[in-house]
């Protein structure tokens, strides 16, 4: 009986050494500072270096950057808010 997708199935092992391969360790670290407070200081940056811009397109992308990191900062607080509710009910 054949099956589809069983073409490579008898072929070489996947590890033909024999040894184990193990994945790499994700880094990890605690935040020192909320996201919404991160967020709004590169928005602070950005708006900041904006300002030391002349107007044009290069301009136009910091500011466009710097809205988004506000609006992201206040998805993440609603959101929040929305998982503190949830635990009253």
């Amino acid at each position: 009986m054949v099956v589809i997708g069983d073409e490579n199935a008898g072929r070489a092992p996947a590890n033909p050494q024999g040894m184990e391969q193990h994945m790499p360790e994700r880094r990890r670290f605690t935040q020192t500072t909320s996201l919404e407070e991160r967020l709004a200081k590169e928005a602070t940056q950005l708006r900041k270096q904006a300002q030391g811009t002349p107007p044009g397109v290069e301009r136009d992308v910091l500011l466009r950057k710097a809205r988004r990191a506000e609006t992201a900062s206040t998805y993440d607080r609603v959101a929040g808010l929305d998982d503190k509710h949830q635990d009253k009910f």
